[in-house]
């Protein structure tokens, strides 16, 4: 077998052996987990905001179905923004 993989499988067996070890490394992938959802959450907030503004830019020169058609928001929302203008 190749030395370099005998050396990875060797460190696999040491660090999953101590239970300790084990615990940090489900910790850090928990973590690494939750930021990735804190992100993703981020990016649809961001969107949602832009799509948002444009739709409020947009209210006095289009119908609402249009910029329902071109922004992706629901009437009701955009029903909301021209109440709200």
């Amino acid at each position: 077998m190749d030395t370099a993989i005998e050396k990875a499988k060797q460190k696999i067996e040491y660090l999953s052996s101590h239970e300790e070890t084990m615990r940090i490394y489900y910790e850090r992938e928990r973590s690494l987990h939750e930021r990735a959802n804190m992100i993703s959450s981020a990016e649809i907030r961001a969107e949602k905001k832009a799509k948002l503004e444009i739709a409020n830019n947009l209210l006095d020169v289009l119908d609402d179905e249009t910029i329902s058609i071109k922004t992706g928001l629901n009437i009701e929302e955009i029903k909301t923004l021209r109440e709200n203008k």
